[in-house]
């Protein structure tokens, strides 16, 4: 079971070296801070708190948040072939993100609330959360996908763009500081050359992220709330459906499998 809880574990010992050394090479464990530089001061008050309380309590916030999550996502649609979509798919990132201790669920809160805020025409709120959640910089890419399905306008994204640039001014300020962020990113950890059947799974499991699912549905969902097509729709579902079942399967291949080895 030493995977328990292994990304809060990860997080928190990131913190060790302070903010100005974020970055750096840490004592505590081989790997490398990668998320902005602001999540530092997003996860800081769990840092200050002794480490089983800071578990118990991010344990208790992404119970709070999936409940949230709950009661948010029928404001934005009552379509009930969505909705069941939507919680099937993020089911399979609740619980893995739940055994690893992951940040997805704090995403997916960000990205609805964002989302939400933006259907109510509050574009200034709406581009401020935002900003938060690209404490993993790949959610850059959100504002681009409401433009593509155009829920978005060019001329709005503004909206999003100029919290952003402002939270990343220290990148700005000290280059370097971003320029060992971005070196971590292509740095690799893991040179384990264990062939084992256990091993390939959890590096596939690793390579995958199925907690990334928790955030991901969502994004799938708001494209599917885009379609009018139903024929279309139909079988995008059908896909979405046969590959939660393959996770699903894949989920307790691992269960199995784990349980073999221990």
């Amino acid at each position: 079971m030493k995977n328990r809880d292994l990304n809060f574990k990860t997080n928190y010992d990131l913190m060790y070296n302070g903010v100005f050394q974020y970055y750096e090479e840490n004592p505590l464990l081989d790997e490398k801070a990668i998320y902005l530089y602001f999540w530092y001061f997003i996860f800081y008050p769990f840092y200050i708190l002794p480490y089983e309380i800071s578990l118990y309590l991010w344990d208790f916030l992404r119970l709070t948040s999936a409940i949230y999550v709950s009661l948010k996502i029928v404001k934005i649609t009552s379509d009930n072939r969505e909705l069941r979509f939507f919680f099937l798919f993020s089911a399979i990132g609740y619980f893995t993100d739940m055994y690893l201790n992951n940040t997805n669920w704090l995403i997916q809160l960000l990205l609805i609330e964002s989302f939400y805020q933006f259907q109510r025409e509050k574009k200034m709120l709406s581009g401020i959360i935002f900003s938060f959640a690209v404490f993993k910089v790949t959610l850059i890419l959100f504002p681009l996908i409401l433009i593509i399905i155009k829920k978005l306008k060019v001329k709005n994204l503004a909206y999003f763009i100029t919290p952003l640039i402002l939270i990343c001014i220290p990148y700005f300020i000290f280059p370097e500081y971003f320029i060992s962020m971005v070196s971590n990113w292509f740095e690799v950890s893991d040179t384990s050359t264990d062939l084992s059947l256990i091993n390939i799974f959890l590096k596939l499991w690793r390579l995958i992220q199925p907690a990334h699912l928790l955030y991901v549905s969502f994004i799938t969902l708001i494209i599917l709330l885009n379609i009018s097509n139903e024929k279309i729709k139909d079988r995008i579902a059908l896909i979405i459906y046969i590959f939660v079942s393959i996770f699903w399967i894949l989920i307790w291949v691992f269960i199995l499998e784990f349980a073999l080895f221990i």
